[in-house]
């Protein structure tokens, strides 16, 4: 059995190219199978909070640049809440 010696280790032979065939096909793989699986499994539907109005959110300052200045760049109207509320519920009250 080949003795492990810090001074020696540039001598040994190295077969780095057949290890990380190894570790891609034998770690990489599967971990990136498993994460897809996690990401595309059915997640259940979950209810959005009640909208509160607390006036240190949702400040706006200055308009936004783009669209009607009150909706961020990657605004959803179904998650993200308007400084007057949720749009749907907005609408229902006007």
């Amino acid at each position: 059995m080949p003795s492990f010696d810090i001074l020696h280790m540039g001598n040994m032979p190295a077969n780095t190219a057949g290890l990380w065939k190894r570790v891609t096909f034998l770690l990489a793989l599967p971990a990136i199978v498993l994460c897809a699986a996690n990401a595309f499994s059915g997640h259940k539907h979950v209810e959005r909070e009640p909208f509160a109005k607390y006036e240190y959110l949702r400040r706006r300052t200055k308009r936004f640049p783009w669209g009607d200045g009150n909706r961020s760049l990657f605004h959803n109207a179904e998650v993200n809440a308007l400084p007057d509320g949720y749009e749907d519920e907005v609408a229902e009250q006007d």
